[in-house]
């Protein structure tokens, strides 16, 4: 039976003299590969701790080969505030990898994840979500395609060119074979907590640091071009779909939601869909307060697949 242990990784003291520290949970069993798995990295992204709990929950009562690490809060002062950067510095961690022991305390954080956590790992694993409102299902295509597939999403997003700073740019150029899983959020519905668990153990498996046979899906589609279709305006949001359109095709541009003033109540924007074949790969589904340029809709052009 492999070995379970939890402790707490060190980052700095905060103004008010409690130690921010970052929860790993740890499971050893011999020969195998040493895998890393963070969530939460956005603290707004709550279904990741979810996963994880469930995810580390199975791997107690079985058999580990080689080293599982969870870090299923990267983000503790974030997850606190439900918000998406740290509320101290008002960064975006995703943005800072490898991070600065001499910055400002979201520096600092991803410096120690980098120096304590992802350096050394065979294999990682960072789960995303769409945060308190926006629902996504995606995963990208870094370094090892049949890991991406493994995630049994149905859009496999190989980009272009990726965001820089980013916890998966960091380990995949570094030889770590990476995958960001993209999962749920919003409401964080059963069905997209079971998604990514399924995710993380079928990926488990392909890599055999668990027993069991790997699922595979034949549908799957990749593409190279996802596009943000954001507001221009901040307001009282109302979409013109429900949380259902996920993961299907809308034809035509369409109004997929509008932007009021919440004073005047005038209509300050529609937002349409930019393509006649439009995939819906993340979207808001509830009326809310929104800024302008947040994460309202990316839509997967389909012309971009590739074969």
């Amino acid at each position: 039976m492999s070995s379970y242990k939890y402790y707490e990784i060190p980052v700095n003291y905060l103004g008010n003299g409690l130690e921010l520290k970052l929860p790993v949970h740890e499971f050893c069993g011999g020969e195998g590969p040493v895998v890393g798995i963070t969530a939460c990295i956005h603290g707004d992204e709550t279904i990741g701790v979810e996963i994880c709990r469930q995810v580390v929950e199975f791997l107690k009562v079985n058999d580990v080969h080689g080293t599982v690490k969870v870090m299923p809060v990267a983000s503790p002062l974030g997850f606190e505030c439900g918000l998406r950067n740290t509320p101290i510095d008002k960064n975006n961690m995703n943005r800072i990898f490898p991070g600065n022991p001499d910055g400002m305390v979201t520096d600092v954080q991803a410096h120690v994840i980098v120096e304590k956590f992802l350096t050394g790992l065979d294999t990682y694993i960072d789960i995303h979500s769409g945060g308190q409102d926006p629902v996504v299902d995606y995963a990208y295509v870094m370094n090892d395609e049949e890991m991406s597939r493994a995630t049994l999403a149905n859009i496999l997003y190989r980009p272009t060119q990726d965001y820089v700073g980013t916890s998966a740019t960091f380990t995949a150029p570094r030889g770590t074979k990476t995958v960001t899983i993209e999962c749920g959020g919003g409401p964080n519905a059963p069905y997209y907590v079971d998604r990514g668990v399924k995710a993380v153990l079928n990926i488990l498996r392909l890599k055999k640091a668990i027993d069991g046979e790997v699922v595979k899906r034949d549908d799957q589609i990749m593409i190279s071009h996802i596009a943000h279709v954001n507001p221009h305006h901040g307001g009282l949001f109302v979409p013109a779909l429900s949380y259902d359109a996920m993961n299907t095709i809308v034809e035509g541009k369409v109004v997929l939601g509008r932007v009021y003033n919440p004073m005047t109540l005038e209509l300050l924007e529609e937002i349409r869909a930019p393509y006649e074949k439009n995939y819906i790969i993340l979207m808001r589904g509830s009326v809310n307060r929104i800024y302008a340029g947040d994460f309202t809709f990316m839509i997967g052009d389909l012309d971009s697949e590739i074969k």
